[in-house]
């Protein structure tokens, strides 16, 4: 019975101290998340390849030695009912990953230019409209009586049916919408013809599952498309808010830099954190192929070119679909936090 006593001692005694050295653990942890500024994250998709310079520079905690820490989250949190530059606007985050026409769209109102991008994460755009090759499309003047997955998104009609002018067609199809994150599956189950997808991401998938695809980009055909990837913040920035700007972009800089020059090196340290969009070995390999060569201009990372986002507005003022002001549009981008 005595010995039971003791056992019984001996096992409460250890378990508290596990206890204890658990809550010391927390206590640090808390701590040190403490001693940082937390910067909160809008992605604009599932994580993938396209966040490759975000993941690994918080794998490498490149944030923590600028004193950051990040917490980022995704559509997936309301299965995006609620787009990233909303939930800026509305002061849910800090800074939103999205495209260049949702800052066109929506981020100008009565109060004037609320939201501006303050870095590209690609320099070269990475989206196209795409069909099963069994369709036997070879144009876009060809995409006829099909359905088109939509996202309730700006402009996408706009863009398509531009491109269906372009190559000498006219715009005739219908639209579907199965949700934005379930654009992907329907397209591959055949509840649609014609899809908006990342060809670093959903092109890739598609070609790992057998999956052969024709894709059209905007830009091969007549539509000077902008940005597909900023990183949008508010447009007045106290000093602490523009300081952590500077410190967020000076991390990611860096952090693409590298991805851009390891890819593969890089994406293994992502694959050791990551869920399970990263554990198909010869996929995410492909996908990382197909858009690290895109991240950088020259030895840059971020910087946007004036003209791009001026073609982009010509194009959308000839299509009677822009009515922000050249004052208007020169607050819609900067590159004065970049490093």
């Amino acid at each position: 019975m005595k010995k039971y006593a003791f056992v019984l001692g001996l096992t409460a005694c250890i378990a508290c101290q596990q206890n204890k050295n658990a809550s010391t653990a927390v206590e640090e942890g808390l701590s040190q998340s403490a001693a940082l500024d937390t910067i909160r994250l809008a992605l604009d998709w599932t994580p993938n390849v396209l966040h490759a310079g975000i993941l690994l520079a918080e794998q490498a905690e490149w944030f923590q030695e600028e004193g950051i820490y990040l917490k980022w989250d995704t559509p997936e949190i309301d299965n995006y009912t609620k787009k990233p530059i909303f939930r800026l606007l509305d002061g849910e985050v800090d800074f939103a990953v999205g495209p260049s026409e949702h800052l066109f769209a929506f981020a100008a109102d009565s109060n004037g230019v609320r939201a501006q991008a303050v870095a590209t994460i690609l320099q070269a755009d990475r989206s196209a409209f795409v069909l099963k090759a069994d369709a036997q499309v070879k144009s876009p003047a060809e995409i006829k009586d099909a359905i088109y997955l939509g996202y309730h998104t700006p402009l996408e009609h706009e863009i398509l049916n531009s491109m269906i002018r372009n190559a000498g067609g006219e715009p005739f199809y219908e639209t579907g919408h199965p949700g934005r994150l379930q654009v992907w599956e329907a397209f591959k189950q055949d509840s649609g013809q014609v899809a908006w997808v990342f060809l670093h991401w959903e092109g890739a998938m598609a070609k790992a599952e057998g999956i052969d695809l024709v894709s059209f980009i905007p830009n091969d055909f007549g539509v000077p498309y902008g940005y597909s990837s900023v990183i949008m913040a508010p447009t007045s920035m106290d000093s602490a808010p523009a300081e952590h700007c500077r410190r967020l972009l000076k991390v990611l800089a860096r952090a693409y830099a590298e991805v851009a020059k390891n890819p593969m090196e890089s994406l293994a340290k992502i694959r050791a954190s990551q869920d399970d969009n990263w554990q198909d070995s010869l996929f995410i390999q492909a996908a990382m192929e197909d858009i690290h060569s895109h991240f950088m201009s020259g030895k840059t990372w971020g910087v946007m070119q004036e003209a791009k986002w001026q073609s982009y507005a010509n194009w959308m003022r000839e299509q009677a679909i822009l009515e922000l002001s050249d004052e208007q549009l020169q607050q819609l981008y900067t590159n004065s936090y970049l490093p």
